[in-house]
């Protein structure tokens, strides 16, 4: 039986903290950028564990990614399918004028948001839909090897519900942290449908 290993790693802090980070392409930290460099130690010992990177467009994803890359001459690919939802009208906007402005809409998007989303936003089943299509895609391109993924917390939410089979009403529970890892074992059978498995989320 072949194996695809996917390790997930979210983006650290960024420059604009308070704010809805959808589309806009802010610029980590300095502390956002040690965040993820200290993660990522934690997994390379003797060796390099990753056949392949994929990144985000978006450079609080990419720029680190790309720097990885080329400390171990490591293949990259910039996959648009794990953007981060586009938020519309909210997108890059401070949290508390958001909440100042509509409460009740605040509330109910960030509580339900399958059922809610901001003015001409991507709406959350779409996102899905978009994100479930390209690790489909991912899964088939890298067949067998082991990967990391770098993208936003909204993707590793969608992902993880995705590859669990959860109720898309019970995403916004699941908490993904600045540079949390994931890992998850894709497992191929002949003639079956491939068979995913979580082995961990955020281990510290």
């Amino acid at each position: 039986m072949e194996v695809t290993t996917i390790d997930i790693l979210r983006h650290g802090q960024t420059e604009a903290d308070d704010i809805l980070r959808g589309r806009i392409d802010v610029a980590l930290s300095e502390q956002g950028y040690q965040q993820m460099q200290q993660r990522v130690d934690t997994y390379i010992d003797s060796s390099f564990p990753w056949q392949q990177l994929v990144t985000s467009p978006l450079q609080r994803c990419a720029r680190f990614t790309e720097e990885l890359a080329a400390q171990h001459n490591t293949a990259i690919t910039v996959d648009e399918g794990f953007l981060e939802m586009d938020f519309g009208d909210w997108d890059g906007r401070p949290f508390h004028e958001l909440r100042d402005e509509n409460p009740e809409l605040f509330t109910k998007i960030w509580r339900e948001p399958h059922k809610h989303c901001p003015p001409n936003a991507e709406s959350f089943a779409e996102f899905s839909e978009r994100i479930s299509s390209a690790w489909d895609n991912l899964v088939e391109q890298y067949y067998g090897k082991h990967i990391l993924l770098v993208c936003h917390g909204g993707v590793i939410r969608a992902l993880l519900g995705y590859i669990m089979q959860t109720p898309l009403s019970s995403l916004s529970r699941i908490e993904v942290p600045f540079a949390c890892m994931s890992r998850v074992k894709i497992h191929h059978e002949q003639e079956k449908d491939h068979w995913p498995q979580l082995v961990f989320h955020n281990p510290h």
